[in-house]
């Protein structure tokens, strides 16, 4: 069911119909800070393959290393974008390539 607004959902629920109407995207869900991640690896050779395929279609990457419960792991990320709209063109491009993508708010 698409996201509604809380006082959208509550009114429709109090006039006794549906509320599975869409409203236009909540400024924070559209703009703000968004990453493209493309991976978390325990292991460095396979962090700088993934780099290395999403830089060949021409796309800048980061990495970021983090403590896990599993243990540490390296980040494969494409961004910051000011827009939703950009990481998910960016996460396309991605697939079209056969690599996977998570669109991420910071």
């Amino acid at each position: 069911m698409p996201k509604i607004a809380d006082s959208a959902r509550a009114r429709a629920a109090l006039e006794g119909r549906s509320a599975a109407i869409s409203p236009e995207p909540r400024p924070s869900e559209a703009s703000g800070r968004f990453v493209v991640q493309v991976g978390a690896f325990s292991e460095a050779d396979l962090a700088r393959e993934a780099r290395a395929r999403v830089e060949k279609l021409g796309l800048k990457t980061y990495t970021q290393v983090v403590e896990t419960p599993a243990g540490k792991r390296i980040r494969v990320r494409l961004g910051p974008y000011a827009e939703r709209g950009e990481a998910e063109k960016a996460a396309a491009q991605l697939k079209q390539a056969g690599l996977g993508s998570a669109v991420l708010t910071l």
